[in-house]
């Protein structure tokens, strides 16, 4: 009784001036006696809840019955919500401050916040109100105002700075890429190696010698060769061989390695470029080794070119079945990145430090593609965004689907940003990836060459996919008059596109003129001489 007694003192005295006689307008003592008789206890009870319900009806003067609190507590972007993201990105805030990272190139008008601010707030971002997670907004300003609005409508205005960080776009990114270095040689149309390797004693095919590089190694003016020899049938290594180029007839020359030519067992692809930055054209060549056994692998070798000669370097990596190499300038610092696959392993991005020495980057491709059948690979900016994409094909009916990784302002290949490719029914395995725009849109378009999974005979396939801007549309089947010889017993291993007949638009040829084919496009259709 005596706390009963002494809560409605306080409750009393608190609110007489508030509440005046309406409710409270007789002595104290009267309701005191009460308490003291049991069989009034009941008095209390309902005289309480009268006295409570008529407090919490009532607002003290001036103050309004909606919070006041508008903190922003924490600010987000997370992968989850935004696909685009390499990963989640969390903003620091300092008084009114707001700052976040964010990889450059990301599209900041359309990413997805977030965030945790006062209960019973809402938060704009500029003048749109966002929910939690849900609703997208333009951060794109060179001033981003994020507005916590508290219940009683006033506002704590906070102000968002996005430090674009990572790769800077470079538009002109293409001319580094060894694919763009080999369109550039047209000695092909000209030479066929044949006609340096017939003297020789070893039989000559289309596919003796798949590694082969041109390049005016020497500076006098014309066109050389670097070829390796492929036979992954046997395990016996050969000479790496050099073949100058003196009147139009291709002479071998094994003078200009010092220390001896390096030997592979298997070549595969030969890249050029100038690795070590000393104004001479240098050689990348990768190879697979014997066919065979438990597939011991080989190497990826480095021919440093300087006045000339070449020093040979084995590339610090594990051997492993090498068969496509590609450079370019993948972290846009101005010097050549090597990416080569793996088809028993792990395909790998090399980084230069600009003196031709090369450090595997796990971090920059997907982890989930280890151990995938790629084969054949190119570095190319096809959207035209300023960053390298890495287009990879293999054995498709091994789920190696040939792909696009769309190159970023994180340096990071993502799944993420990834585009499959249409697949071919019974042409399974993608040999070569060229580049074009054949129909003159300005968007580049892609050539793929195929042959068979596995069926003889192999034959070839030309593959041509039209950019739409958003996909890539099979256009084959209306684009040539004949793309596809499903009785030849050969495949063709290179396509090089080029104006064969100077009339303004995109021809597409072998690479050896062993295989003696040319499609000659002609208002975007291609006819087979």
């Amino acid at each position: 009784m005596i706390i009963v007694k002494n809560i409605l003192k306080r409750t009393y005295f608190s609110n007489r001036g508030k509440m005046g006689k309406n409710i409270l307008n007789e002595d104290f003592d009267f309701y005191e006696k009460y308490f003291s008789m049991k069989k009034n206890i009941y008095l209390v009870v309902i005289f309480l809840s009268t006295l409570f319900t008529a407090c919490n009806e009532q607002q003290l003067p001036g103050v309004s019955p909606y919070s006041p609190e508008k903190e922003l507590i924490s600010f987000k972007f997370l992968k989850a919500n935004n696909p685009i993201l390499d990963k989640d990105y969390s903003a620091s805030i300092n008084g009114q401050d707001v700052s976040i990272e964010i990889p450059k190139g990301t599209n900041l008008k359309d990413l997805i916040p977030t965030f945790e601010i006062s209960d019973k707030a809402t938060l704009k971002v500029n003048t749109k109100i966002v929910s939690n997670g849900k609703d997208s907004a333009d951060f794109s300003g060179s001033s981003v105002a994020l507005n916590v609005i508290a219940q009683n409508e006033t506002i704590n205005k906070y102000f968002l700075s996005i430090l674009l960080t990572g790769v800077t776009a470079n538009l002109n990114i293409n001319s580094t890429t060894s694919y763009t270095s080999y369109l550039n040689n047209r000695l092909y149309i000209v030479l066929s190696l044949a006609m340096a390797i017939t003297p020789q004693n070893k039989a000559y095919n289309s596919h003796s010698y798949d590694a082969r590089a041109y390049g005016d190694f020497d500076k006098d003016g014309d066109l050389d060769m670097v070829a390796a020899f492929t036979n992954s049938s046997t395990n016996t290594s050969s000479d790496v061989e050099f073949y100058k180029n003196n009147g139009f007839n291709l002479m071998k020359d094994q003078t200009v390695f010092t220390g001896g030519a390096p030997k592979l067992i298997s070549g595969a692809k030969a890249i050029t470029g100038d690795f070590d930055e000393n104004g001479w054209l240098d050689v990348v060549i990768s190879s697979t080794g014997f066919n065979g056994g438990s597939y011991p692998g080989e190497s990826v070798i480095l021919l440093l070119n300087t006045n000339g000669k070449f020093t040979s370097k084995t590339l610090s990596i594990p051997t492993g079945y090498y068969g496509s190499v590609c450079a370019g300038d993948i972290d846009n610092d101005g010097d050549l990145d090597l990416f080569v696959t793996d088809n028993k392993s792990i395909s790998k991005f090399l980084i230069n430090d600009g003196k031709a020495n090369f450090t595997y980057d796990n971090s920059l491709y997907p982890s989930t593609f280890y151990n995938k059948s790629f084969f054949t690979s190119e570095l190319y900016d096809i959207n035209k965004d300023g960053y390298l994409d890495l287009v990879l094909g293999g054995f498709e009916q091994d789920n190696a689907s040939t792909i696009i990784l769309w190159g970023n302002g994180t340096g990071s290949y993502m799944t993420s940003k990834m585009t499959t490719l249409p697949k071919v029914k019974g042409k399974a395995v993608v040999v070569d990836i060229d580049f074009i725009d054949f129909d003159k849109d300005g968007k580049t378009d892609l050539l793929i060459t195929r042959k068979s999974d596995g069926n003889t005979p192999e034959g070839y396939y030309l593959q041509l996919l039209k950019n739409t801007g958003t996909d890539f549309t099979d256009v084959s089947s209306t684009s040539f008059t004949i793309n596809s010889d499903e009785h030849d017993t050969d495949w063709i291993k290179w396509i090089r596109i080029q104006d064969i007949d100077n009339d303004g638009d995109l021809d597409i040829t072998t690479d050896d003129r062993f295989y003696n084919k040319v499609w000659i496009n002609n208002k975007a259709k291609f006819s087979l001489l």
